[in-house]
């Protein structure tokens, strides 16, 4: 599917979807996520969460800010608080225990919907890439995470959890993996 075209798909997605994007490469992923995130913040009214792994933090906040569908990513993250960008690896990866603490990650995402609601933001859409699962080697936790996920959140959460894949981490996984993980997405889609 074109970037443009995944993109208004998931927007006027209802709250609760739970979706897989696969994506090709950087550019196709920094196109992806600039698309989302203007018609999530400006459109939508959300809060937008992003979990970027083969991007660092500053590069991220800095390919929002550029090209044809840039933002104001400084009014938008300090003044709007609309806009959180957190490295995927310290967001999923306890690195005192060495372990991808399932339970106090759901629990995050919860406090992020209510932190949304607290902001008066229509919802939250949380786009998290898997990468960090794949770079500590972590399939099963990667499996274990996924499905720990419902096919559809609570729909009263006002939740859209977007499972972010670089093509070459999906095809680490084994084909029976890859057809268990894309259909426990209710939307799958490869840009």
């Amino acid at each position: 599917m074109h970037v443009e075209e995944a993109t208004d798909a998931l927007i006027v997605s209802p709250y609760g979807i739970h979706a897989l994007v696969i994506y090709s490469d950087m550019i196709t992923l920094r196109e992806f996520c600039s698309f989302y995130a203007k018609k999530s913040i400006e459109e939508r009214n959300e809060l937008l969460y992003l979990a970027p792994f083969y991007q660092t933090v500053g590069s991220k906040r800095q390919s929002l800010s550029e090209g044809h569908r840039s933002i104001d990513v400084q009014k938008y993250e300090k003044e709007h608080k609309s806009l959180i960008i957190a490295d995927s690896l310290e967001n999923y990866y306890d690195k005192v225990a060495k372990i991808f603490e399932i339970e106090s990650i759901l629990n995050a995402n919860h406090k992020l919907v209510e932190y949304a609601k607290s902001l008066n933001k229509n919802g939250l859409s949380y786009l998290g890439d898997m990468g960090a699962f794949l770079f500590k080697n972590q399939i099963q936790s990667l499996i274990d995470y996924e499905f720990s996920l419902p096919t559809e959140f609570d729909t009263n959460l006002n939740l859209k959890g977007i499972c972010l894949y670089h093509i070459q981490d999906f095809d680490r996984l084994t084909y029976d993996q890859k057809q268990k993980i894309i259909k426990h997405h209710k939307i799958a889609i490869k840009i």
